[in-house]
C-alpha cells in the first residue's frame, strides 16, 4: 500500500503538534475533486476532506482507528475533522481555510464536547453562526473499498456520502438564525491568511 518513503514520511508526523502543523502549512486548495493522502503529499495542498484523510492515515499508523466526524452547516460549507482519543479525552485534526476551525488538543470528555468547541467559531462570510449538526465518529475502514489512502481516483463521492450518516442536531435553523452575528475582531482573526478565491 504505502511505499517505504511514504511510510517514513507519515511516521515522521509522530506527534499531534507535528501533524497539525503539517496540515496548517499545506496550501488550501480550491478544486472540487478530492485527492488521496498519497497525492496530497505530492501536491502539498489540500482542502478539509483531503487534509482529514491524510490525518486519518497518520493516526492509523499510530495505532488509532481512522475516525472522522462530519459537521453540517447552514448557508456555509460543511466540514470534517479527524478525531482521536488521548489519555485525557478526545482531540482532533483539521485542515481549514480559517484559523479557528483547525485541530483541538485531546482534552474533551466526549465527541459532542469536542464538536461544541467549534461552534462559536463556525460562521459564514456574513458572520452568521452556521454549525447545526454533527455525526458520531465515522470509521474509515468501512470505506476501504474507496482505497482512500492511496487512490488515483477522485474521492469527492466519499465525502459526499457522509451526508447519509446519522447527524445529531445542535440547534434548529430558526434558533441558529436568531443568534447574534460574530464579533468583527473574531471574524478578522478567523480569516487571517484565508484563500478567498474558494
Amino acid at each position: 500500500m504505502w511505499t517505504p518513503s511514504e511510510r517514513k514520511f507519515l511516521r515522521s508526523l509522530k506527534t499531534p503538534f507535528k501533524l497539525q502543523s503539517y496540515l496548517d502549512n499545506l496550501v488550501y486548495n480550491t478544486h472540487d475533486s478530492a485527492l488521496s493522502p498519497r497525492y496530497v503529499m505530492m501536491s502539498k495542498d489540500a482542502h478539509c476532506l483531503e487534509g482529514g484523510l491524510l490525518a486519518a492515515a497518520v493516526i492509523e499508523l499510530w495505532g488509532s482507528k481512522p475516525l472522522m466526524v462530519s459537521l453540517q452547516a447552514e448557508n456555509d460549507d460543511h466540514h470534517v475533522i479527524t478525531v482521536y482519543k488521548g489519555k485525557k479525552g478526545w482531540g482532533s485534526f483539521s485542515k481549514s481555510n480559517t484559523t479557528l476551525l483547525r485541530g483541538r488538543d485531546p482534552v474533551y470528555a466526549s465527541v459532542r464536547e469536542l464538536v461544541m468547541s467549534y461552534f462559536e467559531f463556525y460562521f459564514n462570510l456574513k458572520g452568521q453562526k452556521s454549525l447545526y449538526a454533527y455525526s458520531l465518529p465515522i470509521n474509515l475502514n468501512h470505506y476501504n473499498h474507496w482505497n482512500w489512502r492511496t487512490s488515483d481516483e477522485d474521492l469527492n463521492g466519499l465525502g459526499k456520502s457522509f451526508s447519509d450518516v446519522v447527524h445529531y442536531e445542535i440547534l434548529g435553523q430558526k434558533e441558529l438564525k436568531a443568534l447574534p452575528k460574530v464579533n468583527q475582531l473574531i471574524r478578522k482573526a478567523s480569516y487571517l491568511g484565508a484563500n478567498f478565491s474558494c
